[in-house]
């Protein structure tokens, strides 16, 4: 009688650790997606590429915090998203007389949406992202004494912090992982950073105040300048600004699209991404398609044949046909989104 009930015991055991097992499968991200962070809500939208709804919502934690900026680790399987306690849709003077706000960091498991680490930085900052290896995560203080904040990715032990100079914004990795990059919004440069030796290698002369770079994946860096409405264009290897390009509207995220040779940019403020087409050796405006408000952030498909569009004040994303240059939906986010990585 004791060994049947143990028995008994035992299967009753196997099947709800296996059914808890399943359950948790199932919740996995397995699908290709894209992750969305949304300021305004604490939250990461997934959204199904191939259905394109969202299947998932994973709550952030650090509820006193404003979510800015997402990114993916090289490996796909993690995810980095700046936790700073400002809102960086305020304005510049505002962000200077926040003296006692902090900033942080949280990595998140891309399939599970499980909180990996959750780093502490004394001020606010822009956004964070792992190096091109996956063992470290950088993400700058946007103070006039601006700190670089470099930590383990693994165990989330500070590694490094050293100096760069009046408010970095933006950091982004070169195609090789030797260089990092950021813009000095007071300044008339952005930085190119040895990410071996943790120091800055080169000022790169640009326009007045810029505010943020993006990275090409044609072995550019454009620098997006919404003060003078222009945008530099850095050869990576040379570290040298090689051309501007002025334009009529204030400039957000700068992507390249290598299947057209077509440069968008997202209309900050606006309800458009426009784009340009190289002719003469120059960046020429071609036409501009409709989104929603505040056209924010933008990313290619891997095939670069489909382009989405954060719209931060519409709390939607827009699915582009690149080679159309026509929009084919509008998916519902959370609040205020800001943000997105795509995982194929």
């Amino acid at each position: 009688m004791i060994v049947r009930k143990s028995l008994f015991s035992l299967l009753l055991f196997t099947i709800v650790f296996y059914n808890n097992m399943e359950a948790e499968a199932q919740k996995r991200i397995k699908f290709p997606a894209a992750y969305v962070v949304n300021g305004g809500s604490n939250t990461i939208s997934v959204i199904d590429l191939k259905t394109l709804k969202v299947r998932k919502t994973i709550q952030l934690p650090n509820t006193d915090c404003l979510p800015h900026h997402i990114s993916l680790s090289s490996d796909r399987k993690k995810i980095l998203v700046a936790m700073p306690e400002f809102d960086f849709t305020q304005s510049h003077n505002l962000l200077h007389q926040a003296t006692d706000k902090k900033g942080g960091v949280i990595a998140i498991d891309a399939q599970t949406g499980k909180v990996l680490l959750n780093l502490s930085l004394p001020k606010p900052n822009f956004n964070a992202v792992f190096s091109n290896d996956n063992t470290e995560i950088w993400s700058a203080a946007a103070t006039h004494s601006g700190q670089m904040h470099v930590f383990d990715a693994n165990t989330g032990v500070q590694k490094a912090i050293f100096s760069l100079g009046a408010d970095p914004t933006q950091i982004i990795f070169s195609k090789d992982g030797s260089h990092a990059f950021v813009a000095l919004e007071e300044s008339s440069f952005i930085l190119a950073l040895d990410t071996r030796l943790k120091q800055i290698k080169k000022y790169i002369k640009v326009d007045p105040f810029p505010t943020n770079v993006w990275a090409g994946n044609n072995g550019n860096i454009y620098v997006e300048n919404k003060n003078l409405k222009a945008i530099a264009i850095v050869n990576e290897s040379t570290m040298e600004t090689y051309e501007f390009v002025d334009i009529n509207f204030k400039p957000g995220q700068i992507a390249y699209n290598q299947l057209l040779n077509e440069l968008w940019v997202c209309q900050a403020e606006d309800n458009k991404v426009t784009y340009f087409e190289r002719k003469n050796n120059a960046w020429v405006l071609k036409s501009t398609i409709e989104t929603g408000q505040d056209a924010y952030a933008i990313t290619f498909a891997k095939d670069e044949k489909t382009a989405y569009v954060v719209n931060r004040k519409e709390n939607t994303v827009s699915v582009i046909d690149v080679t159309k240059h026509q929009k084919m939906t509008d998916i519902p986010m959370g609040t205020l989104p800001n943000g997105i990585v795509l995982r194929e």
